[in-house]
């Protein structure tokens, strides 16, 4: 196994994979918010282009709660880029492109993510002894793709929830925006999540079925890996 060739006993062992994590989540929440703001443009509204929020740094969409949410229990958010659908030249379809972009980002992101850690495994497949800086490099590279695989994979799993103000949920706005789910989510949505994130991540740990999104991110990762894997395999 290639995990065998890491060690987590040492300090910089735990600084290296700290840093990939960040650099890595930074990254993902940063293109999935800029290709919601891409999209929009594309669609006829240039709000985000105004706002400076098709750039691709970092710190013009961090948002430290949901950050701090991504890198402790695995699912986030950055901060939302702007969007006038009022500026859309067709406003159902607009919308759902808008809507489905972030999430359909992190899934490629996932996809290349994976081929750079199959790529990353082969490379290593015959290393039998690892010493000094070279060592702290190839965890960081490895670290890396794997938090890269998973996290945009929680990403897109997360967003794709159909719960207000999640992307998942306005997708399903973009068909049918009068509708009374749509009603009732614009108004009480943002407290059910809230409440679902708060049990899950409380009470989760002593009463597992109480995790409701934990036990839904961790069906939909397997899911998406197993599939990613037999792709794969299907062309070894």
């Amino acid at each position: 196994m290639l995990s065998l060739l890491f060690k987590s006993e040492d300090v910089l062992y735990t600084v290296v994979s700290a840093l990939a994590l960040i650099s890595v989540s930074l990254m993902s929440i940063t293109m999935h918010e800029v290709a919601h703001g891409r999209v929009a443009l594309l669609c006829g509204d240039s709000t985000a282009k105004q706002a400076g929020r098709l750039d691709l740094n970092p710190f013009k969409h961090f948002d430290l709660i949901g950050m701090l949410l991504l890198l402790t229990v695995g699912f986030g958010w950055a901060k939302p880029v702007p969007i006038n659908v009022a500026n859309f030249k067709n406003k159902k379809s607009g919308v759902f492109w808008v809507s489905i972009a972030g999430i359909l980002t992190n899934l490629l992101l996932a996809l290349i993510f994976f081929a750079m850690l199959c790529l990353v495994a082969f490379w290593f497949s015959n290393v039998t002894v690892i010493a000094g800086f070279t060592y702290y490099i190839m965890v960081f590279i490895y670290t890396f793709c794997l938090y890269g695989l998973l996290i945009n994979v929680t990403l897109a799993a997360f967003n794709i929830l159909p719960i207000c103000p999640l992307d998942g949920y306005r997708v399903i706005e973009s068909f049918v925006p009068q509708s009374g789910f749509c009603r009732f989510m614009r108004k009480y949505g943002m407290i059910i999540l809230l409440v679902i994130l708060l049990v899950g991540s409380t009470l989760g740990r002593y009463f597992w079925y109480l995790d409701i999104v934990g036990m839904y991110l961790n069906v939909i990762q397997k899911g998406i890996l197993n599939l990613l894997v037999k792709t794969w395999g299907a062309f070894l």
